[in-house]
């Protein structure tokens, strides 16, 4: 089959071996929740931060820089489309449930590095969201055969991490508009 043709996902876990996509894209949503203004060097350090020796080569630094514009233009659009960036649909869902906890992983991390919980501020569901996403973050699928409820269930637990997402995004926005005064 033609590379041009695979999913996103398979194509980058070829092209950034030993790197997770999903883990990627998760400290990228992070990070870019945490800091509307990062730019791609940042992005290029806090992703060698997750390599043993932190040396990033120039290919996968190209295909990190193309992760980043995806992110940001998916974080930025206004139709609110971003969604966790995981293995198709057709993969088994043990592999897509680890790719969930890894994505989770990710983003907690990012918002952390973001330092997100000295701005305080945020809501009780954002709050909420980011104590389930570390609870995601350590689960596992652990059935051979996946059902049909099971399925359900991950695409419910996908479509929930899509929203907390623009939950924060959305808090961490207001929290850093500057607060403007009316002069008369």
């Amino acid at each position: 089959m033609p590379t041009n043709n695979q999913p996103l996902f398979e194509r980058l876990v070829r092209l950034l071996d030993p790197l997770d996509p999903a883990e990627l894209h998760g400290l990228l949503c992070g990070l870019l929740c945490a800091d509307r203004d990062l730019d791609p060097k940042q992005w290029l350090n806090h992703a060698s931060d997750l390599l043993e020796d932190g040396e990033l080569t120039e290919s996968t630094s190209d295909v990190l820089l193309k992760l980043f514009e995806y992110g940001a233009a998916q974080l930025n659009s206004p139709d609110c489309s971003v969604v966790p960036l995981l293995p198709d649909d057709e993969a088994p869902l043990r592999q897509r449930a680890d790719a969930l906890g890894a994505w989770c992983q990710g983003l907690l991390y990012g918002l952390g590095v973001g330092e997100l919980e000295r701005r305080g501020g945020l809501s009780a569901e954002s709050r909420e969201f980011l104590r389930d996403a570390a609870d995601i973050a350590q689960a596992g699928f652990d059935a051979d055969e996946a059902t049909e409820a099971d399925e359900t269930a991950y695409t419910e637990v996908v479509e929930y991490l899509r929203v907390g997402l623009l939950l924060i995004q959305q808090d961490l926005s207001r929290l850093t508009v500057p607060n403007k005064t009316r002069l008369h």
